[in-house]
């Protein structure tokens, strides 16, 4: 049977606190009672999933993509309320027209 390549290539270091340790230890013991075992490489990595995907900042984040559809539905209510208002008044105008 053919070894899958490791599709984590590059490596790094991280110094953690003795707290922050044992709570990615608890984690993982947590997950290792219900049936879903993890290492504590596969939490960091998540952990940084997450934490990369918040990042307003960071182009092709969650955050950022939000961000853009926010501004971009922002304009578009401006735009609607102009044009409602601009039919409301077209509305009035024919109105008084007719009755007057």
């Amino acid at each position: 049977m053919k070894k899958k390549p490791n599709p984590y290539s590059e490596r790094m270091t991280v110094n953690l606190t003795p707290a922050q340790m044992r709570r990615l230890e608890e984690l993982r013991n947590v997950r290792s009672r219900v049936g879903r075992f993890v290492s504590k490489n596969d939490l960091l990595r998540d952990a940084l999933n997450y934490y990369l995907a918040a990042q307003e900042d960071l182009p092709g984040s969650r955050r950022a993509i939000a961000k853009g559809i926010e501004g971009k539905v922002d304009a578009l209510d401006a735009k609607v309320e102009a044009l409602t208002a601009m039919l409301g008044g077209f509305i009035e105008r024919v109105t008084r027209k007719r009755e007057g």
